[in-house]
């Protein structure tokens, strides 16, 4: 029997994400673009370690692959697959939980002339009913970076809404954030480590109830293997999650 606490915390996001888990991409997005005319492939994963009591995410398995294609070099477009697989859903069979895609848009690329760099991107999702109500979504994320010497400081904003006219899920917002620092040079590997945190603030409009905020903390490396990128991360979520311990991988596929 869960705990009170949690089942009031489940209760107040009913409406929202039927308590909080990770998401199919856990990423703090900053300077990555794809080059005009070519494709790139990312695959999205994280593994639930362990999950409040009576949670049904407990050992589930996400995998997301991203196709993005960079149409100029102000302009890129991706396409999402969400899947996952887990003991509490599809008899333990892996299922589709909808598809997403986005477009992002940047005024210019990085310059060694500034440390400062900027985007905006947009999702549109059709997704299953049992991972967002809704089903339809947007999200418009605002990116921001610095970058000097050894650090890169991240930050994205992300507003998110049901494309209805009168949805179940109020619009809600979540600011993701990352340090990392460079311990080696790219000829011998990238390796950078750091942290991301990730903090759920819940409905723009706030009603009353209990709160619904949650954040996540992960201790990231991000580095390369023969042309592969990897971002490997622990992470630890408190507040309204289903969620408590978590890895995820970013994996990076070279397409030439």
């Amino acid at each position: 029997m869960p705990h009170p606490k949690v089942l009031i915390a489940c209760l107040a996001l009913s409406a929202a994400t039927a308590c909080w888990a990770a998401p199919e991409e856990i990423q703090v997005y900053l300077d990555e673009f794809a080059e005009p005319g070519k494709f790139g492939l990312d695959f999205h994963t994280n593994y639930v370690l362990s999950a409040q009591p009576g949670s049904s995410t407990r050992r589930m398995l996400r995998v997301t692959p991203e196709l993005s294609y960079g149409i100029n070099d102000n302009w890129e477009a991706a396409l999402y697959w969400l899947t996952s697989v887990g003991p509490a859903q599809g008899d333990g069979r892996p299922v589709t939980d909808g598809a997403k895609v986005r477009f992002k848009w940047r005024p210019r690329g990085p310059t060694p002339d500034s440390p400062w760099y900027g985007a905006v991107n947009v999702e549109l999702g059709k997704l299953s009913k049992r991972f967002y109500a809704d089903q339809n979504s947007a999200e418009v994320k605002l990116i921001g970076v610095y970058q000097k010497d050894l650090w890169t400081l991240g930050a994205n904003l992300n507003v998110d809404r049901a494309l209805r006219s009168n949805p179940q899920q109020p619009a809600t917002t979540e600011i993701d954030t990352k340090v990392a620092y460079r311990l080696s040079e790219a000829e011998h590997g990238d390796l950078r480590v750091g942290l991301e945190n990730y903090a759920f603030l819940g409905a723009i409009r706030r009603q009353a109830g209990p709160s619904t905020r949650t954040s996540s903390t992960f201790l990231v490396a991000d580095f390369s293997v023969r042309r592969w990128d990897l971002n490997i991360g622990l992470g630890k979520a408190s507040g309204a999650s289903n969620d408590k311990w978590l890895l995820k991988a970013i994996i990076g596929v070279p397409l030439d």
